[in-house]
């Protein structure tokens, strides 16, 4: 009885240790491209990393590049760059913006004489092109006389200034992100824009670049071996109490 304690013991802690030696992984590679638009108009870019919207000279749109330090290893779960997305907002006429689009992360990874390319995993950005609404307030020559000899104020006000564009990252967290490399089963799993957030903002004719990050997690596929002295283990196991009982 002893004997089938210390062998499953010690058949457990192999296991263990093997989860432990699953790092390093090298990341080694990473592209993506955008699909599934929704919504805008003269739309350009699907399927590239690059999309872009609206009627107008200068488009808005979304890019997607690769983290530049590629290859990197990952040692643990601590999350790792992806990659850094941008947002390109630029006056474009009202109802000519996307609603949504998504982002398709495929990524390459190695470790000993094994390499996986996975994906895609897929990143949901909503978009909400703001109206530029903002107040703006407006003084001629002859409102600056009047307010400077007779202390009024005749100054007027449009609503025409900027408003700052808003994006949302959401992920699916139903779709599968697990595969095998090395007989080790690992999980990449999304976490959204650096610094823990899920939405950015961006004043209109500027740009706004985030780092999109992502960790690692693993357990182990046994060996088929393994498996067999586990399942006799444990028969032994069951065996012996009943002879003791």
């Amino acid at each position: 009885m002893s004997f089938l304690k210390s062998f499953l013991g010690a058949l457990t802690l192999t296991v263990a240790s093997s989860t432990v030696l699953a790092f390093p992984v090298n990341l080694d590679t990473v592209n993506g491209q955008w699909e599934n638009v929704s919504g805008g108009q003269d739309v350009s870019g699907e399927g590239t990393n690059q999309i872009r919207w609206g009627t107008a000279h200068k488009q808005s749109g979304y890019g997607f590049t690769a983290n530049g330090d590629l290859p990197i290893a990952i040692n643990d779960s601590t999350p790792f760059v992806l990659g850094e997305f941008t947002h390109y907002n630029y006056a474009i006429p009202s109802g000519t913006a996307i609603d949504s689009v998504d982002l398709d992360v495929y990524a390459e990874f190695s470790a000993g004489a094994g390499s996986k390319v996975t994906g895609p995993f897929t990143f949901k950005f909503s978009h909400d092109e703001t109206l530029n609404n903002a107040p703006v307030q407006s003084c001629d020559l002859i409102c600056w006389f009047v307010k400077v000899v007779f202390g009024k104020d005749k100054s007027t006000t449009s609503y025409t200034g900027p408003v700052d564009d808003i994006v949302r990252v959401t992920f699916d967290e139903s779709l599968t992100s697990e595969f095998v490399l090395d007989s080790k089963a690992y999980s990449l799993d999304l976490l959204g824009f650096e610094g823990n957030a899920s939405e950015l903002t961006t004043p209109e004719h500027e740009k706004t670049s985030v780092n999109l990050l992502a960790s690692l997690s693993v357990r182990e596929v046994p060996e088929p071996g393994t498996l067999a002295l586990l399942s006799l283990g444990l028969l032994g196991l069951g065996l012996a109490r009943r002879r003791s009982a």
